[in-house]
């Protein structure tokens, strides 16, 4: 994204002049900052407690880049449309206890319904905790901004798995 924010001034920059090109620095200077922000949240988990059971596998990419492991996922091929069936959420409720995971992941965009039953089914206390995935919250959330939604993220995340 600071990538993008710097190149995206400096094309406007050249199109219409301006301060496009100050702007998308300092729009990347600030998303910088807020990673390595984001990255010391992140890091204050224990490795061994770095495992995310997610309702889809949007979460993939941040697994890889912040050295987590998906150890389940709910609705099985990444799509938002499919549904899990009892077999699968019955291997799920084995990872949770295996793995000893505390917390499941879900998008706020989509219902967490399914969430809610896997985490009774663990038969432990396991928290089903929202991360904005696909786009940022509304007015009243902790998500109004990019750089809003990554710090929340996190912290939302590394909170779960050390509590």
């Amino acid at each position: 994204m600071a990538d993008a924010a710097e190149l995206i001034g400096k094309r406007l920059h050249d199109i219409a002049g301006g301060g496009y090109e100050e702007c998308g620095d300092q729009i990347a200077n600030d998303i910088e900052a807020a990673e390595r922000s984001v990255e010391k949240i992140l890091e204050s988990v224990p490795e061994g407690q770095r495992v995310l059971v997610t309702d889809h596998d949007a979460l993939a990419y941040f697994a890889l880049r912040y050295d987590y492991t998906v150890a389940g996922v709910v609705i099985p091929g990444g799509s938002t449309l499919g549904e899990p069936n009892s077999q699968e959420l019955a291997a799920l409720v084995e990872v949770i206890h295996t793995r000893d995971v505390p917390a499941i992941f879900g998008n706020t965009a989509l219902g967490q319904d399914v969430l809610d039953v896997l985490a009774e089914e663990a038969g432990r206390d396991v928290q089903v905790v929202s991360l904005f995935v696909g786009s940022l919250g509304g007015p009243e959330s902790e998500a109004t901004s990019y750089i809003e939604m990554m710090t929340t993220n996190a912290l939302r995340i590394a909170g779960a798995l050390t509590d």
